[in-house]
C-alpha cells in the first residue's frame, strides 16, 4: 500500500466508531413508574430497535441518576452522554426560538401539533437547533399532551383566575396568568404537592398524567380542561456522535426514532384518557370547557404571550411562521 493510501486508511479507521459503541441516555423518571410508558417505553423501544439492527448498545440511565434536566442537556451537548429526555422547557435556555411552540392556544389539538412538528416548520427548526446547539433532533415526542389549570374552585373563565396564586414556570406561563389577574409562583416541581397542601399556591398547570403522578388529586378538587399549552420534547442526540457513525447505522437510529415516537404519541393519548378517568375516581371534579370558554382563555392569554415572544426570541419571524404552519395544518 502506498503511503497516501495507508494514511487515508489510518484516518478512516480513527474516525470510524468502534464496534459495540454505546449510546448513553439520561432519563428523568424511575424505570417502573406507572402511567409514564409514553416516555420510558419510547426509549425502551428505541433501544430494542437500535440494538437489534446495529452493533450499537443503548444504555438507559433512569431516575435522574445523571443529574437534573439542565445538567443532562449540557452533558448531551458536550458528548458526555449521547441522548437525554429533555422537554421543550429545558431547550428554551439554549434555543429560545423553541418557545414559539409554547404559545397559548397555538395548537387546536394534538394531531395538528404533530403535523406541524413533522412538517416543513418542524424540520426547519430541527436543522436550526442542530446548527446552533450541536443537538440533532430525530423527531418530536409528546410529553403528556395539553396542560390544564387546576385549583380548589371551578375555573371556567379568565375572571375565575383573579386572585389565585398559581404555580407556573417561565414567562410564557407567568405573563398570561398574570394578565388574567392571578399571581404566579415558580415553585419547584418536587415542592408542588406541599405548596398546594399548605396554601403557598392555590393552583397549577400540568398535563393530566403529571397531575396524577404527584397525587395532586389529594390537594386539588377541580381540574379545568383548558388545553392552553401543548407539552412536547425534541428527541435529541449529540450531532457529532451521530455524524461519526456509518450511514447505515444513522439510518437505523432514524428508523428507531420514528417508531419510538409513533409509540409515544399513541401511548400518550391512551394514558391521558386513563389518567382522566383515574382523577375522576379520586373525587376530582373535571370541568369540560366549551369552545366559547376556551376562546375566552385564548383571547386573554395569547396577546401578552405573543408580545413577549416578539421581544425575546432570536427570530421573531419564526413566530409568524409557526402561526402560518398551524393554519395550513388544520
Amino acid at each position: 500500500m502506498t503511503r497516501p493510501l495507508a494514511m487515508a486508511a489510518l484516518l478512516a479507521a480513527l474516525a470510524a466508531p468502534a464496534a459495540g459503541q454505546t449510546i448513553k441516555v439520561g432519563l428523568s423518571l424511575p424505570e417502573t413508574l406507572p402511567g409514564f410508558d409514553f416516555v420510558n417505553g419510547m426509549y425502551k423501544l428505541f433501544k430494542a430497535e437500535v440494538e437489534a439492527n446495529s452493533d450499537l448498545k443503548v444504555d438507559l440511565v433512569f431516575g435522574s441518576a445523571l443529574g437534573s434536566p439542565a445538567d443532562r442537556l449540557t452533558q448531551m451537548r458536550r458528548g458526555i452522554i449521547q441522548m437525554s429526555d429533555n422537554s421543550e422547557g429545558t431547550y428554551a435556555a439554549i434555543y429560545p426560538d423553541i418557545q414559539v411552540l409554547q404559545t397559548p392556544y397555538l395548537f387546536p389539538d394534538e394531531r395538528t401539533a404533530w403535523k406541524v412538528l413533522d412538517g416543513p416548520f418542524g424540520q426547519e427548526m430541527a436543522e436550526d437547533i442542530r446548527r446552533k446547539t450541536g443537538i440533532r433532533v430525530l423527531g418530536w415526542w409528546e410529553s403528556g399532551g395539553f396542560k390544564h389549570f387546576s385549583a380548589n374552585r371551578p375555573i371556567t373563565s379568565p375572571a375565575d383566575m383573579k386572585g389565585l396564586k398559581m404555580r407556573v414556570l417561565g414567562p410564557l406561563a407567568t405573563i398570561p396568568v398574570e394578565a388574567m389577574g392571578a399571581s404566579a409562583a415558580p415553585v419547584p416541581f418536587n415542592e408542588l404537592y406541599t405548596a398546594l397542601r399548605t396554601g403557598v399556591v392555590d393552583g397549577q398547570d400540568n398535563a393530566i398524567a403529571v397531575f396524577n403522578l404527584v397525587k395532586l388529586y389529594e390537594v386539588q378538587s377541580h381540574l379545568s380542561l383548558t388545553r392552553h399549552t401543548y407539552a412536547f420534547g425534541p428527541l435529541g442526540i449529540n450531532d457529532a456522535f451521530f455524524s461519526s457513525l456509518p450511514e447505515e447505522t444513522q439510518r437505523v437510529i432514524e428508523r428507531a426514532a420514528a417508531r419510538a415516537i409513533a409509540f409515544n404519541r399513541e401511548t400518550s393519548r391512551a394514558v391521558e384518557a386513563e389518567a382522566l378517568d383515574f382523577a375522576r375516581r379520586q373525587g376530582v371534579e373535571v370541568i369540560e370547557l366549551t369552545d366559547a370558554q376556551r376562546a375566552a382563555f385564548r383571547d386573554a392569554m395569547q396577546p401578552p404571550a405573543l408580545e413577549w415572544l416578539r421581544a425575546n426570541i432570536d427570530t421573531p419571524a419564526r413566530l409568524d411562521a409557526a402561526i402560518a404552519a398551524v393554519a395550513a395544518a388544520r
